[in-house]
């Protein structure tokens, strides 16, 4: 089954700040079952009426879990290096890093300090670390 939401998505409570919301001319279109979407946004969206809007809130470890300190870790400059050379614009605090895993998968990570030849990126994911509020508002299920 496929769903159509719109949302809004705002740290730690009602009042908290917003994180992200849709628009009426593009609301969230995802499958059940979708791995992109929280389980519990799923269970709810499952369970809702369509145009019947429900408030959600999601606590941090059902979200993305805690911020980890092991998530943070310190790289050689030298790992940046690509074809082009050394992109210093890209090493600078909180500009995002693209890099690879050991199995060749994506990750993003966020240039924490430059020390040297050395730098320290965060791999934790962005909302990590926050309980997570919604407005939803179901267009179609």
């Amino acid at each position: 089954m496929d769903y159509s939401i719109h949302y809004t998505m705002r740290a730690d409570g009602p009042d908290g700040e917003m994180i992200e919301a849709t628009v009426p001319e593009q609301p969230f279109v995802f499958s059940d079952g979708d791995p992109e979407v929280l389980p519990a946004l799923l269970d709810a969206v499952r369970n809702g009426v369509v145009g019947e809007p429900f408030t959600l809130l999601i606590p941090c470890a059902e979200a993305y879990g805690p911020e980890l300190d092991d998530a943070y870790v310190v790289l050689p400059k030298a790992q940046f290096i690509d074809d082009e050379g050394l992109d210093d614009d890209a090493l600078k605090e909180d500009e995002v890093v693209v890099m690879r895993d050991d199995t060749g998968a994506e990750i993003h990570g966020v240039v924490v300090d430059v020390i040297g030849d050395r730098v320290e990126v965060d791999f934790n994911h962005p909302l990590c670390g926050m309980d997570l509020h919604f407005e939803v508002n179901i267009m179609s299920a």
